[in-house]
Formats: structure tokens, C-alpha cells, sequence
């Protein structure tokens, strides 16, 4: 039995097929004892809807700055359009998807402005969004224990109960650090890293994190890869050896990641 963490974007939560495809890999690995918590994004959809109200999305390095009305957006989108969606998806799969709000879970403070890859250097306000200073963890393992499949938002509050947008890809690895899971996995639209996104054979099967870093440097990686492999480097510095990327076009692609770590997508180690 394994506790295994997964992440996945806006984008496979909306579409069909990818998301059937992995809530049937998910059904699989909790038939085998697993222990499964879920992290969405909801990226896409926030998109959409700041489009259609007229705001602007700003992003710098692949995240996202987040003013008063962005995050308006995002309190309609992650816990409301995008967590629903998937728990509807789990009760048609079957799955004991539970909601779990990171308002609930995630205690966190307002990032302050600082360099991020694609700044040149510059600090960057990101306005109301969160850097999470602790998870309550608990609340997962009372959810996994009764075979529960945690469902988890990536909003968070901070003491004076300001809401704060964290991106989805922070909120997955700071629940894996705090749980000390086994198996972490970020499932990704594109399938793994790739040195040329139009060739599908340029995937790489695995990469140091010392080679992803470099990769970000000279801008072979780019884009929301970007955030990804620099909030999960930290993982590899705890317990874990690895971590992986890989995608969902088939519903037996995580379960032979997994298994064979750069098989399917790209591992990513120490």
C-alpha cells in the first residue's frame, strides 16, 4: 500500500476523456489499497471566465498575479466550476470523491514581491496570492483512512481570513511534503518534458534536477513546466527519490509511470 499524491491542471479537468482517464487509473490504485489524495487547477476555466468578464490575466514566469477581482474569479472556478465538475465525474466513475476546500486545509500568508524565473531578475507583486506555511493534514488522513478520495481546491486563508490564491502546483507539493507520501505524480496535458513540444519523440525519460534547471535556463522548459519543476524540486531534498510527469491519454499510463519510472513520461530525480 502507498499514499500517492497527484496533481492535475484545469486543463484534463476539462476534458472528458482525460479526466475519465485517470479517475479509471485512480479507481485502480485505490482497488489495490492505495491511498490517494487529489490536487486540481482550474487555469483554463479561470481564463475563460475573466475573459468573458472582461479582466485581464496576467502571468509572469507561468504563474498567475491575482488581483481583487482575479481572485474573485478564482473563488467561482476552482471550488465551485472546476471542483464539481470532477466530483460529478467520480460519481459517475464510482469514486468516494470528497470536496475539500484548501480554505479548510491550507493556512497560508501573502507572497511577498520577489525574482521568479522569467523576471529578469525583478521582483514581482503577485497581489493576493498565498505561500502555504502549513497543512492540516490531518483532515486527509481522516479522509484516506475511511477510503475516502480527497478532492482538494487550491485556495488558501491567512490568519485575518483573507483568501488567497495558490497556485495548484504549490498546494500539491507542500500536501505531499507534509504527508510524507510515497509516490508523487504530475499528470500534464503534454505528456512529460520535452525537449521540442511539436516532436513526440524528444520526450526526455528522466532528468536530474540539476540537467531540469538548466533546461529552464537556457529555455528548452518553458511555460507552466516551469513552475511545476521548481516547486517540486524540494520534494527530492525530503524522502522521496523521484517524481513524475506523464499524461492521460490512456488510463493505464500512470499505473506504468509508476511502475517504470520515464516509460510513459519524464522522471525526474534527485
Amino acid at each position: 500500500m502507498s499514499l500517492i499524491v497527484i496533481k492535475f491542471g484545469g486543463e484534463v479537468a476539462e476534458a472528458y476523456e482525460q479526466l475519465e482517464n485517470l479517475l479509471i487509473s485512480t479507481k485502480r490504485l485505490m482497488e489495490k489499497k492505495n491511498k490517494i489524495v487529489l490536487i486540481h487547477g482550474g487555469g483554463p476555466s479561470a481564463t475563460e471566465l475573466s475573459k468573458r468578464l472582461g479582466i485581464e490575466s496576467k502571468f509572469v514566469g507561468g504563474r498567475r498575479v491575482t488581483d481583487l477581482a482575479t481572485l474573485e474569479v478564482m473563488k467561482m472556478t476552482l471550488p465551485g466550476v472546476t471542483n464539481s465538475n470532477v466530483l460529478a465525474a467520480c460519481r459517475r466513475m464510482g469514486l468516494p470523491g470528497v470536496a475539500v476546500s484548501g480554505i479548510s486545509l491550507l493556512e497560508a500568508s501573502k507572497r511577498p514581491p520577489k525574482p521568479v524565473s522569467g523576471s529578469n531578475g525583478e521582483n514581482v507583486d503577485f497581489g493576493y496570492v498565498g505561500d502555504v506555511s502549513r497543512v492540516n493534514n490531518q483532515l486527509l488522513v481522516d479522509l484516506i483512512e475511511k477510503n475516502y478520495l480527497p478532492i482538494v481546491s487550491p485556495l488558501g486563508c491567512d490568519q485575518s481570513g483573507q483568501v488567497l490564491n495558490i497556485n495548484a502546483d504549490t498546494v500539491a507539493v507542500r500536501i505531499a511534503q507534509s504527508m510524507m507520501c510515497d509516490i508523487f505524480v504530475f499528470i500534464a496535458a503534454v505528456g512529460g518534458v520535452f525537449q521540442n513540444l511539436d516532436d513526440k519523440n524528444s520526450r526526455f525519460q528522466q532528468l536530474t534536477v540539476q540537467e531540469s534547471k538548466e533546461k529552464i535556463q537556457n529555455k528548452t522548459i518553458q511555460g507552466g513546466m516551469i513552475p511545476k519543476l521548481e516547486e517540486a524540486f524540494d520534494l527530492l531534498s525530503g524522502h522521496l527519490q523521484s517524481f513524475h510527469i506523464v499524461g492521460v491519454s490512456s488510463p493505464d499510463n500512470v499505473e506504468k509511470e509508476i511502475l517504470n519510472p520515464g516509460a510513459i513520461g519524464t522522471a525526474i530525480v534527485r
